[in-house]
């Protein structure tokens, strides 16, 4: 599940380009001195994974409070159901008037200090930029997290959400270093295919809820049982 996240984070990081990609291309670096600026980029991006571990860490507890290791293929099945339906309503651009405007307005805050830190040049100023990013809302954040919470477990959501982290990189650390890479309009084509991405994920979760006995694919009920706490 660690190698699904990871790629999750690896093709959805075209929608990343679009949404994190001028706020990376802002961070304020040393141009004279490259090496500090490599030092500054790889702060950034360390910033940033570990908001996404910190939120699935946070998303553990929650998924351990709630007993869902006992019920893993259950919610496995109802992530998986709820990321299609995430990837249908991105797909044909439908949407409910209303909903999460409150949230919206409740990262005001968040963007006033994120927007402080862009002025600054300092390696502290770099990890907060990338933790405030990473804390940002994020339609492919929530689909990860839904995966996260599947996890069951305080430490598998954690590294769940890690391994998407570490999965948005590389194509983000490409447009930091060449620039402004690829054209508009492949862009926006590609970022079109992310809700087939986003449907494709939902359906390996339903696939691995059911227990169908395909290794790796659909294991067997045995298999797909947590136990974060070892047996004495």
């Amino acid at each position: 599940m660690y190698l699904l996240a990871f790629t999750l984070g690896l093709l959805g990081s075209l929608h990343c380009v679009g949404m994190c990609g001028p706020i990376a291309l802002l961070v304020p670096m040393q141009r004279q001195r490259k090496g500090y600026r490599y030092l500054q980029l790889a702060i950034y991006f360390t910033g940033k994974t570990l908001a996404y571990s910190l939120i699935g860490l946070l998303f553990g507890v929650v998924g351990e409070g709630l007993f869902i290791a006992e019920y893993q293929q259950e919610f496995s099945i109802l992530a998986g159901i709820i990321m299609i339906g995430m990837g249908i309503f991105s797909l044909f651009h439908i949407s409910i008037e209303g909903v999460g405007n409150p949230l919206l307005k409740g990262f005001a805050l968040l963007k006033q200090a994120l927007g402080k830190q862009l002025t600054k040049k300092t390696l502290i100023s770099s990890l907060l930029i990338g933790f405030l990013n990473g804390l940002l809302p994020c339609g492919l954040v929530y689909t990860a997290l839904f995966g996260a919470l599947a996890m069951g477990s305080l430490w598998g959501s954690m590294g769940y959400m890690t391994a998407f982290g570490l999965g948005t990189i590389p194509l983000l650390l490409l447009l930091v270093l060449l620039g402004d890479f690829l054209p508009i309009a492949l862009r926006r084509r590609l970022n079109q295919w992310l809700p087939m991405v986003v449907i494709i994920v939902g359906i390996l979760f339903i696939l691995r809820g059911l227990g169908l006995g395909i290794p790796y694919l659909s294991p067997s009920d045995m298999h797909l049982l947590l136990h974060p706490k070892a047996d004495c």
